[in-house]
């Protein structure tokens, strides 16, 4: 799973699974770019990851910041390799307690997100005749989940987009997969655990997994990094659940 040379930019990449991602990047060799929604994140993965070789505060949800961004990140990286659709925003709560400028935001980050990214970094490997796209997605999108509803119609529709995408794009040597983690030690996680009605969801949820624990990041980042590989060169249009067994579909 050798990434020596390869260029990638992971959305999200400056805490949780986006930072086990990038670290994991580095270690296998590659030229790792990050964005991350807020400059105090950009400046702690900086410290954190020295060896990056771009970071830079992006909004993926706003088209003009994804492609000014993409522009700035392609020209350090010297061109693009991989990209790693994982910026997500969602909290746990009921549906009917929720507002339409929630909604919007899940909406915005998650799929509109993937949209943007990918829409900027393709033509990039169509010109090169290859690339890989990871999105880090949920099985919610799969199967649904109850206090995630709009979180999960939108990673639905990034698993459907990305399927097509992998469609449209295998004749140019660009693959696209989906990695569908399960709960995860994240900071999303924790700022979910101090609702209490948030707490019990999650809490009957990891009840149900047959490994009677979450996962730790860099599970999850072996699974994506093992996609955006060589590795799995004849691998697209896929979605791969890291979960300990919660989705088995």
């Amino acid at each position: 799973m050798d990434l020596t040379g390869k260029r990638v930019l992971v959305t999200g990449g400056a805490r949780g699974i986006g930072r086990a991602i990038a670290e994991g990047a580095l270690a296998k060799g590659a030229r790792v770019a990050i964005w991350a929604l807020h400059q105090d994140s950009v400046d702690q993965a900086r410290r954190a990851m020295p060896d990056l070789h771009w970071a830079e505060a992006v909004d993926v949800g706003s088209w003009r910041s994804v492609n000014d961004g993409m522009g700035r990140a392609t020209e350090a990286l010297g061109g693009l390799d991989v990209l790693v659709n994982n910026a997500g925003y969602t909290l746990t709560s009921r549906f009917l307690d929720e507002d339409r400028e929630y909604w919007h935001r899940v909406v915005d980050t998650n799929f509109w997100g993937a949209v943007y990214a990918t829409r900027a970094a393709l033509p990039l490997m169509v010109a090169q005749g290859a690339g890989s796209i990871v999105n880090v997605v949920s099985d919610a999108g799969r199967v649904g989940m109850a206090g995630e509803a709009v979180y999960a119609g939108a990673k639905g529709g990034v698993i459907a987009f990305a399927k097509s995408i992998a469609q449209e794009m295998a004749r140019f040597g660009v693959r696209v997969n989906c990695v569908a983690p399960g709960p995860t030690q994240t900071g999303i996680l924790e700022a979910n655990t101090q609702d209490q009605d948030a707490q019990q969801l999650i809490e009957k949820m990891i009840r149900r997994i047959p490994l009677r624990r979450i996962a730790d990041p860099r599970e999850v980042a072996e699974v994506v990094l093992f996609l955006a590989s060589d590795s799995a060169s004849y691998i697209t249009g896929q979605v791969v659940s890291v979960s300990g067994g919660l989705t088995m579909v």
